[in-house]
């Protein structure tokens, strides 16, 4: 699976981005997925597709926040 990582474009600092829009504009670009949130009830909510075993979700969980945290999302300047 590492064998696939790439950077992507994360979006920060834009203003107000709706849930919405970001899920719509995600339709059709992934094979697998992770969708984290506070639901409107301000509850945490995760979800992911089927293809995705605990094992999976905790390794896309833990590289995101490694990436986020070495700063691979930060805007280029």
């Amino acid at each position: 699976m590492s064998d696939n990582v790439k950077k992507v474009e994360f979006k920060t600092g834009e203003l107000s981005i709706e849930p919405n829009k970001v899920l719509d504009e995600a339709k059709g670009n992934y094979t697998s997925v992770i969708v984290l949130g506070w639901d409107k009830e301000g509850f945490f909510d995760a979800r992911s597709t089927n293809n995705l075993n605990q094992k999976d979700c905790v390794y896309l969980s833990s590289l995101f926040s490694h990436k986020l945290l070495n700063g691979d999302y930060t805007p280029e300047k």
